[in-house]
């Protein structure tokens, strides 16, 4: 339901990090305990409401200013007054922790809807975790728990996807993928029990409600049987079937209003004997209000209980009374009149059924004009800002929208009323916090998050590979790559966030990349980019000059190796006129030659800077040569020449001696050789081996896939996919140990290293616990969880920089 990112390749170079800060950490991060670790970049998204990448399920408005959006991993605030969008709660990391703790440092599963109550908590369906948590607005007790405001707690489900616990406490009932919440009248949580086709209430204070004797904290089944289906209409509403229940609200009767989507039907629990929706409702039954059962687009201006509906998911009451559906397969949103009268401009009859919003079509199209005129795509929330503004939840269009209910300005924009407008939300992965505040860009997407970083050529900023897409995190204000950039912000250096390959001569940021993973700068400080899945390296000129062979402008972007065919050809040639086959890393070696990590070749190749003798090979100025690797894959070839060997190469960095250091490891087919190799340059003693020029050697890793060996040789130790290495200072290895969830560091020699005493060649731990998850911020870095760190590196005040690749954070342990 919630993609997560897979992060491939070495995420950051060890090019000399200067001043040991990345863009946007406050400063008291440097004055933290040796061995802390700290997020210095990446989090759920902040900032210019517009420039945020979301998925948008379900919308919720308070009684203030406040707009809250359910989107994925986070609940992000709008200001109705403002065009600025803040995170009410979730770290955008799929999890769960945090109970008991800032909401802001919580994990959230996957947030399939919000509510607000009357004391304004914010109340979470944490659907994959089958929880309903609650973030307090104030301190006090609520829901039978005491809670300090801006807190997370779980007021309803064990965590269990199972139905139980009717008639006990609610945190020790099993919920199954629950998808819909409200607070009634009285005070009551509402859930959408969805798969358990049930809804079930939690009571707030004990006594009668819905025909039952409750007691204040328990969780007790008001509508379904438990049966997937459609029955029971005109009877008891325990006794129905229900399809999914995808929604659920409370309209102003204090009736339950329910989106059975499957079924193709909005249907009601009368709270009490009365005439609703134009029928005749008995308190505790159930009544059908609109949709006919048949899955389609039918009934405009007429009956609600005679028309077709596909697949309606939102329900809202709008400040007249009237029932608005997100009819999302229609993508339409729809009214039935509560009572006869003008709504939104046309005249209306109670009972029937008309649109608001969208004509039908897929699309974006419409904005600023007419709502019902607009194209809707997939809308799947719908809800009522403190104006009377229809607000929608616009799923796949990754938008929230607004129709203005009364001319005027709202979320930074002027509006028109009955007009429709894009409130937040921005469709392309790359795009969170572009131009804001680097602290603030969202680091994890569903496609890929960050896959490689570098730092500029003077050691002042930061480049970040994301996506689809580069960006630039500009630590200190001044004119790069052509541009005039602020200190602080973060800004589109190449790609324009879709996968692809265009632009090539044109500038960077509006031309196209495919999943870049390795990035390097050269001693021009040109931008060197894996353009991985476009099979070509990739350079963005940092000023007009020749390089690689080509007259190029700053800021435009050049292919300097590959065709973009897949295939293993052109040794001995030019660059440009190789294929490369999924290229992974990049480096640059002591001679300004461009080293390249041909993974899917299962080979190191060079392009020559000069014409000269490198690698024990005689290489002209342009063209490419294999230096490493027989494209065999699987790993072989110890003490001997490094072309002849097998390996995969994931990931390359250059030691302090010149050698090639790689990580052999990259899943190549059924070959992952979870090891660390070095081609010596020179003939000599590295790593405690005796090393001949032009051969390669293991220095770490048994070969075998598992976590062994800290505290021993590192050639005895077992790795997991080791993804990432680095070279430190003091000439340690630093490795990513990806799939063990942990960085681990091979001694150059005997001394003590991130706090630890080490003994030259062997293998040490020195951040993860190994449990994958999202924590220890702020504290010993050997007791935070990682999730899949791949890119390490080393500053230039030896602190160790790690890519926690599924976490989407760079995380920095403090030397």
């Amino acid at each position: 339901m919630y993609g997560r990112p897979v992060w491939t390749a070495a995420l950051l170079t060890a090019v000399g990090l200067a001043g040991g800060l990345l863009a946007g950490v406050p400063p008291a991060a440097a004055a933290q305990a040796p061995e802390t670790i700290t997020s210095v970049a990446g989090g759920p998204g902040r900032g210019l409401a517009t420039n945020v990448y979301q998925a948008p399920q379900a919308v919720s408005a308070s009684t203030g200013r406040s707009v809250y959006v359910a989107d994925g991993y986070v609940v992000r605030r709008l200001d109705v007054n403002a065009n600025w969008e803040g995170v009410a709660a979730g770290t955008g990391v799929p999890g769960f922790s945090g109970d008991g703790g800032p909401a802001v440092s919580a994990q959230l599963g996957g947030v399939g809807a919000i509510a607000v109550d009357r004391a304004s908590n914010i109340v979470i369906l944490d659907t994959d975790n089958n929880r309903v948590r609650v973030v307090a607005a104030r301190s006090g007790r609520f829901y039978g728990h005491a809670m300090t405001a801006r807190d997370i707690y779980t007021v309803a489900g064990d965590g269990s996807f199972s139905f139980a616990g009717d008639g006990g406490p609610a945190t020790k009932a099993g919920l199954s993928f629950p998808e819909g919440v409200a607070v009634d009248p009285g005070g009551n949580l509402v859930i959408a029990d969805t798969d358990a086709h049930r809804v079930r209430v939690v009571a707030a204070r004990s006594g009668q409600f819905y025909g039952q004797a409750m007691t204040a904290g328990d969780i007790y089944t008001v509508a379904g049987n438990g049966s997937s289906g459609y029955t029971g209409d005109g009877g008891p509403a325990r006794a129905a079937e229900l399809g999914f229940v995808q929604a659920v609200t409370v309209d102003s009767a204090g009736n339950l209003v329910l989106s059975d989507s499957v079924n193709g039907m909005i249907r009601v629990v009368a709270a009490r004997s009365g005439t609703f929706y134009g029928q005749a409702m008995t308190a505790g039954d159930i009544y059908t209000v609109a949709g006919n059962g048949s899955l389609g687009y039918g009934g405009d201006g007429g009956p609600a209980t005679q028309a077709e509906l596909n697949f309606p998911d939102g329900v809202g009451i709008d400040p007249d009374g009237n029932l608005v559906i997100a009819d999302a397969g229609n993508n339409r949103v729809r009214l039935v009149a509560a009572q006869s009268g003008t709504y939104d401009g046309q005249d209306m009859t109670a009972g029937d059924i008309y649109t608001v919003a969208g004509d039908g079509s897929s699309g974006l199209a419409g904005n600023a004009g007419p709502a019902t005129a607009a194209a809707l795509n997939f809308p799947e929330g719908v809800t009522f800002d403190m104006a009377g503004n229809l607000v929608i939840a616009d799923n796949a269009n990754h938008r929230v929208r607004v129709v203005a209910a009364q001319s005027g300005t709202y979320y930074g924009q002027d509006m028109t009323a009955g007009h429709i407008y894009i409130a937040s939300g921005n469709a392309v992965p790359g795009s969170s916090g572009n131009q804001g505040l680097a602290r603030n860009a969202v680091l994890y997407v569903p496609a890929s998050g960050p896959t490689a970083s570098a730092v500029t050529a003077d050691g002042r900023n930061d480049i970040v590979a994301q996506s689809d897409q580069v960006w630039f995190v500009c630590r200190i204000s001044g004119s790069y790559f052509g541009r005039s950039l602020t200190a602080g912000h973060i800004y589109q250096i190449a790609g324009d966030g879709f996968a692809g390959y265009s632009g090539d001569r044109g500038p960077g940021q509006v031309a196209q990349v495919w999943a870049p993973r390795g990035l390097a700068i050269d001693a021009a400080g040109n931008l060197v980019i894996a353009d991985t899945n476009n099979n070509r390296v990739r350079v963005v000129a940092a000023r007009t000059g020749t390089f690689y062979g080509h007259s190029m402008t700053v800021g435009h972007i050049y292919t300097v190796a590959g065709t973009g065919t897949v295939g293993f050809s052109g040794d001995g040639g030019p660059a440009t006129a190789a294929q490369l086959f999924t290229p992974e890393a990049v480096a640059l070696d002591r001679a300004g030659n461009l080293v390249i990590g041909d993974a899917g070749n299962d080979r190191v190749r060079v392009v020559a800077e000069r014409t000269g003798t490198f690698y024990g090979q005689a290489m002209t100025a342009g063209d490419i040569y294999t230096v490493a690797g027989d494209g065999t894959g699987r790993s072989s070839g110890d003490g001997g020449p490094a072309t002849s060997a097998g390996l995969t190469p994931g990931a390359i960095a250059i030691d302090g001696a010149g050698n090639l250091v790689i990580a052999d490891s990259y899943p190549n087919v059924d070959v992952s050789n979870n090891l660390i190799r070095v081609v010596a340059t020179r003939t000599g003693t590295f790593y405690g081996q005796a090393m001949t020029a032009g051969d390669i050697y293991t220095v770490a890793g048994t070969g075998d896939p598992g976590f062994s060996g800290d505290g021993g040789a590192a050639t005895a130790a077992e790795l997991n996919n080791p993804d990432g290495v680095a070279v430190d200072h003091a000439g340690n290895l630093v490795i990513g140990d990806t799939y063990n969830n942990r960085v681990r560091v091979v001694a150059a020699r005997t001394g003590t290293w991130y706090g630890q005493a080490m003994a030259a060649g062997d293998i040490y731990t020195v951040a993860g616990d190994g449990t994958p998850g999202f924590g220890g911020d702020g504290g010993p870095a050997l007791q935070a969880e990682l999730s899949s760190p791949q890119g390490v590196a080393v500053d230039s005040a030896g602190d160790l920089v790690i890519g926690d690749g599924g976490n989407g954070r760079v995380r920095v342990v403090r030397s």
